[in-house]
């Protein structure tokens, strides 16, 4: 598959179908490894169920928009080690406990630090960064710059970035 680079801005409503696209893609052929970084993150809406649209990838899913931690939880359950990378900020506590919760801490390692302000979601075959923290605002309001990337070179390089930065083998 030829390596594809994408650079744009995208308005309030693209931002939202973009995350779900790649965390259904996710639930369908998980990453060995995830990473998420973002120095503010919240519990957000990341997939709309609503009309039971992805019954199939998780049946326990209700007819409502399915949040990020549950589908983080989804990929920790299916062997994905999710790796988070976030500010010690008061405002990404309630995230990180449900997450936690959810995970009972399996496959499931959070990184705080101070001084991150890197933004981006990391897969097996995929980057994408930018400008975007993974809350309300960042996904639905702001308009953000936005990369994403399939160059195999690329995202080589960036795991060796994350884990060395962020931890991880």
């Amino acid at each position: 598959m030829p390596s594809r680079h994408i650079h744009s801005r995208l308005t309030s409503r693209q931002v939202p179908d973009l995350l779900q696209a790649i965390f259904v893609a996710e639930l369908m052929n998980p990453s060995y490894c995830l990473w998420l970084v973002s120095p503010w993150i919240s519990d957000i809406p990341i997939i709309d169920n609503t009309a039971n649209t992805f019954l199939c990838l998780e049946p326990a899913w209700s007819r409502s928009r399915v949040r990020l931690s549950e589908v983080l939880a989804n990929l920790a359950e299916q062997e994905t080690t999710v790796r988070i990378a976030t500010r010690p900020d008061i405002h990404n506590r309630s995230f990180i406990e449900t997450l936690q919760t959810k995970t009972e801490g399996m496959n499931c390692h959070i990184h705080i630090t101070e001084e991150l302000h890197a933004k981006g979601i990391l897969g097996d075959g995929y980057y994408l960064a930018g400008s975007m923290n993974f809350t309300y605002n960042g996904i639905t309001v702001n308009e953000e710059a936005i990369t994403y990337e399939t160059s195999p070179e690329v995202i080589a390089e960036q795991q060796v970035f994350f884990t060395h930065r962020w931890g991880g083998a």
